[in-house]
């Protein structure tokens, strides 16, 4: 049995159970989830969902009835905490959660959703991580090219629906590659760790089918400055329970 720990969201709106050891949500799971509670959509997947941080949060961002949340994981352990956090965290929406692959998705889900999001592993080489620790490996380990996820991720969206992405801002020419052609009206947010600095993090969102052109944001520095406070206001108030417009 592993190790877990219980951590807080969202200015205390959740309490998510997850491994003490391996990958850890952070981050990337609540700017995730406060860009994709930007859209006005009735249903959305997150792929890969691991322990189900971004899904629940933006089920508590949106606080709507109507809204119809999926998660999909692969990993069996990942799955079952996700589910324990969602009986844990009761929401307004509909959430659950399926047993599968991202790169093989059911045929059930084949565009069933508005918006699917993502925080994939970041790394498509296996040598890329050299950790002993097999969670960490699955977490961060992508077994195929980022092209083949996007395209698992595209063919679960609706006919002009959304596709949301944060990945390493080094990978950003590889996500516009793979949406070429078949998604538009791309939004690029850079995440830089303070201001002046090169971004770390990309977030990307795109219309499935649409020729509109790509949209460069201004983007959002998680630090101050100086050292005053741990984070910087923009991203304090997503921590809080604000959006991420993109």
């Amino acid at each position: 049995m592993i190790e877990t720990t219980q951590d807080i969201f969202l200015k205390g709106a959740l309490t998510i159970e997850q491994p003490s050891k391996g990958y850890r949500a952070g981050t990337d799971a609540v700017l995730l989830a406060a860009a994709a509670a930007s859209f006005p959509v009735r249903t959305a997947l997150e792929a890969g969902c691991g322990v189900g941080t971004a899904l629940l949060s933006l089920g508590s961002l949106r606080a709507d009835s109507k809204l119809r949340l999926t998660g999909l994981e692969k990993d069996e352990a990942a799955w079952s905490l996700a589910e324990a956090n969602a009986a844990r965290n009761p929401l307004q929406c509909e959430v659950s959660f399926v047993k599968g692959d991202v790169l093989a998705p059911h045929e059930v889900l084949l565009g069933q959703f508005d918006l699917v999001f993502s925080n994939p592993p970041y790394f498509d080489d296996d040598l890329a991580i050299r950790d002993p620790d097999e969670s960490r490996q699955a977490a961060y380990i992508l077994g195929a090219p980022l092209d083949a996820w996007i395209k698992g991720m595209l063919a679960m969206t609706t006919p002009k629906g959304r596709f949301l992405m944060i990945h390493r801002a080094d990978r950003l020419p590889d996500i516009l590659a793979a949406l070429r052609g078949k998604a538009g009206d791309i939004g690029v947010c850079p995440v830089r760790p303070r201001a002046g600095d090169p971004a770390k993090r990309v977030v990307v969102s795109a219309r499935k089918g649409s020729r509109a052109p790509l949209r460069l944001l201004a983007g959002i520095d998680m630090h101050p400055p100086v050292a005053e406070g741990r984070f910087s206001l923009a991203y304090q108030a997503i921590c809080d329970g604000g959006v991420l417009a993109v």
